[in-house]
């Protein structure tokens, strides 16, 4: 499985860094990250990528951020090939690359996207017993980040579950007709409210949810689509605000 690092030209150090704790890995390349700094804004609207007021919940990270993830599902589309994503502060399992590839042996043929990881900082929604009852994880954050080594090391043995709701872009894999099917949902990205009613049983207890982000716009149509994640992770994230591309890029 050959992996996408989408990283920024300006952050050479988190691409040393990915590099130095991931050294398992036997196929990635980078992609050059776009910076939402440097987007021509009136250009992304002539396209019909955004509306022209997705900056009322976008900041200028997460566009940048969006508008590399589409990139690379153009790829995929071009290519007829699965892409698989990740974002340069990923810490993978060593045994992801196997296990990886066993459960997308197990996705139906008509899958859209898996999800390899999370954010912890929130939950992750998923279809435990498909028609029955759905649930609803949290997580300790805090102690994740103490204990990546113990993460890297350990035996996961996951499964495939029925995705409904999944915050961050850590790292996914897409399929060709699932990259098309993406675009042809959430674009042009713009402000949304979704609801969510299963959010109103963890914290933060909110129901309904905003699109601050392409993750958040995916959630907007998990209803829709064979999307999938990953539970327990394969890959996880220290998921840090000071150190965050996304909600640091000015």
């Amino acid at each position: 499985m050959h992996i996408h690092l989408v990283n920024l030209d300006r952050n050479p150090e988190r691409l040393a860094e990915f590099c130095d704790v991931n050294r398992h890995l036997t196929s990635v390349s980078r992609f050059p990250g776009i910076d939402g700094k440097k987007l021509e804004f009136d250009s992304l609207v002539h396209q019909g990528l955004v509306t022209r007021d997705i900056l009322s919940m976008f900041s200028v990270g997460a566009l940048g951020c969006a508008m590399s993830n589409i990139t690379l599902w153009d790829r995929a589309t071009a290519n007829n090939q699965m892409v698989t994503v990740c974002e340069d502060d990923a810490i993978f399992n060593v045994h992801f690359e196997e296990r990886a590839e066993e459960l997308l042996q197990s996705l139906p043929k008509d899958w859209t996207i898996i999800f390899w990881g999370f954010n912890f900082n929130l939950f992750v929604c998923f279809d435990v017993l498909p028609g029955v009852s759905p649930c609803v994880a949290t997580f300790s954050q805090e102690q994740m980040r103490g204990e990546v080594s113990a993460f890297q090391r350990q035996v996961i043995a996951p499964q495939a579950y029925k995705a409904r709701w999944v915050f961050g872009t850590s790292c996914y894999s897409i399929s060709p007709w699932g990259a098309k099917l993406l675009k042809s949902k959430i674009l042009p990205l713009r402000p949304k409210t979704v609801p969510l009613p299963e959010a109103q049983l963890v914290p933060p207890y909110r129901p309904k949810w905003r699109t601050v982000g392409i993750d958040n716009c995916i959630n907007a149509i998990q209803a829709e689509i064979n999307s999938f994640v990953c539970f327990p992770p394969l890959v996880i994230s220290k998921n840090e605000p000071e150190k965050s591309t996304v909600l640091n890029a000015g």
